[in-house]
């Protein structure tokens, strides 16, 4: 089931799109990052923190968010900071799609 959560298929739908927006913006607070996104435009824009992050506040909201510092998938990329905020999102996503799932059971 998880390998068929299609994040960016669900970002679609207005709710859960705007409860994602909620989660990132409650794990940039965890990790002490004073930033603005907008809810329409998130990703770009977290993608432009990233760049603007020190090392060490970075190493931090990956590890708020639990996602590894050096991931081999996006390590190489050519556009390292734009695959990052994807890889975020998709795990933002993943914590509002587990969440709802065993909310209702």
């Amino acid at each position: 089931m998880l390998e068929q959560f299609k994040y960016q298929d669900a970002l679609l739908a207005a709710d859960f799109r705007m409860q994602t927006f909620a989660q990132l913006k409650k794990d940039l607070e965890r990790a002490q990052c004073a930033v603005t996104l907008s809810p329409d435009n998130f990703i770009t824009e977290l993608a432009r923190l990233l760049k603007e992050l020190s090392l060490e506040k970075r190493a931090q909201l990956l590890y708020l968010i639990d996602l590894p510092e050096n991931n081999n998938s996006i390590v190489s990329s050519p556009n390292y900071y734009d695959s990052l905020a994807e890889q975020i999102i998709h795990r933002e996503a993943l914590k509002v799609f587990w969440r709802a799932k065993f909310s209702s059971t």
